[in-house]
């Protein structure tokens, strides 16, 4: 259901610069320190003309906005005042004479003061960056990093399903221990939401009520939050309570930008289940309200794309491939048949990861007469050897170079890869899966079960 997984960069980048305000409505952040010139780089003693800067552009036609910019002195000294819109994680730019030679990654806040020491060249390895707000993100990043450890080996298949509920469980607290512990902070922010996304499948009601006291704290939840207790009031008690819930996190909202991914959110959530009039009318209303933000506007005329020739319920595009063994696959082929097309690169770590998992649906479900069509983009025979060296063929495979591969992005509006649809026997839309979406694809395959 979460289209704006697709555009997880993109939208990254609305949350930090998509709204303007005036100057007077901005907050401020005092960033001051130290950088010097390792010796062996320059010997002279003098680090002037160091730049520490944050920029932007919204797009190409439009100049570039500066939130900071800074120079050294002689010794290597900096200050200045940062502007911006929402407390975030932003990108300074650490050049010298035209090189770039690192770019440190600073939580802005209002009201808070930075000091940052480096040493060029290596900028990023000898950085130091502290304030009230960065020190309580170090924690944060300390905990995700052991998280994303025990998360390998989860993904791996390496732990009982009792251990992982244990794991969980183990580190849903911790990060909500961190919450607890350092309020009002953009990494208790984030540990919160990360501890009730963790919550999500197995104790929905600790999820709940984690995210009321989150609501009622900061008047708000962020995108993966949002996410978790959308599918969960849509699963348990319809589309409308999902509906009504956003519609609730919208009016509490009182920055720009939280308001409107929350309207991207309602979008989406009509697109993916077929009602594609109020989908469309929401996104007329989006469309007038945000159109001074063109980063916004490009996610707009995508999904539009999506909701005139892509929703769930429409007749899947013509198309004709030619498969690896030499026969043709093509829509009038495949009539009658459920079948799944996926889009993605053989070299593509989130597409090997799940394949075994899609053997597993395809050795299922072709008792259901389930087909699935393997589209490679990007894909040189070294590649494609590789891949299938220690892997079985079990369904057809497109061969890399029998079709034009920007035509095919473009007509089937593949902003991510993996990419896959699902489409009944009536050769309709049941549902698009982007990225890690293809975990839900189980749900669609039940539409094929029940309907055979």
């Amino acid at each position: 259901m979460n289209y704006k997984a697709a555009f997880i960069l993109f939208i990254a980048a609305i949350v930090m610069f998509g709204c303007s305000k005036k100057d007077s409505e901005l907050n401020e952040a005092y960033i001051s320190g130290k950088v010097t010139v390792d010796e062996n780089l320059d010997s002279t003693g003098d680090y002037s003309g160091i730049q520490l800067m944050v920029s932007f552009q919204t797009s190409e036609d439009e100049a570039r906005d500066t939130l900071f910019h800074a120079v050294t002195d002689v010794d290597g000294n900096f200050s200045g005042t940062a502007q911006f819109e929402n407390r975030d994680l932003y990108p300074i730019i650490v050049s010298r004479n035209q090189n770039t030679f690192g770019i440190l990654n600073v939580v802005f806040a209002d009201g808070d003061s930075i000091s940052i020491q480096a040493e060029l060249p290596n900028v990023d390895q000898t950085a130091e960056i502290s304030s009230k707000e960065n020190d309580v993100f170090k924690i944060y990043e300390r905990v995700e990093r052991n998280f994303n450890r025990v998360a390998q080996y989860i993904n791996a298949g390496a732990l009982s399903e009792d251990s992982v509920l244990v794991e969980l469980r183990n580190w849903s607290n911790l990060y909500w221990d961190l919450y607890n512990e350092h309020k009002n902070t953009f990494a208790a922010e984030l540990a919160g939401n990360m501890s009730i996304t963790l919550l999500s499948g197995w104790n929905d009601s600790l999820m709940v009520e984690r995210a009321e006291s989150l609501i009622g704290a900061q008047s708000s939840l962020r995108s993966n939050g949002r996410s978790v207790l959308v599918d969960y009031y849509a699963e348990t008690e319809g589309l409308d309570r999902a509906i009504s819930f956003l519609n609730r996190v919208e009016n509490l909202s009182t920055e720009r930008n939280a308001i409107m991914t929350t309207q991207m959110d309602k979008i989406e959530i009509l697109y993916d289940s077929s009602r594609t009039s109020e989908a469309a009318a929401q996104l007329d209303q989006f469309q007038e309200q945000f159109k001074d933000v063109p980063l916004a506007m490009e996610w707009a005329e995508n999904i539009s794309y999506d909701i005139e020739f892509l929703a769930p319920g429409s007749p899947f595009p013509d198309f004709s491939f030619v498969t690896i063994t030499g026969d043709s696959v093509t829509t009038n082929s495949l009539e009658g048949v459920p079948y799944i097309i996926e889009i993605t690169r053989f070299d593509n770590p989130l597409y090997q990861r799940q394949y075994d998992r899609t053997v597993a649906i395809y050795q299922i479900y072709s008792n259901f007469g389930l087909d699935i069509i393997t589209v490679p983009v990007a894909t040189n025979p070294v590649m494609f050897e590789a891949f299938f060296e220690e892997r079985d063929m079990f369904w057809k495979v497109v061969r890399p170079d029998s079709f034009d591969a920007e035509e095919l992005i473009e007509r089937f509006n593949i902003t991510r890869v993996p990419t896959r649809f699902l489409v009944n026997s009536d050769g309709q839309i049941i549902r698009r899966y982007i990225g890690e979406e293809y975990q839900e694809v189980v749900r669609g395959l039940q539409n094929i079960t029940s309907s055979n």
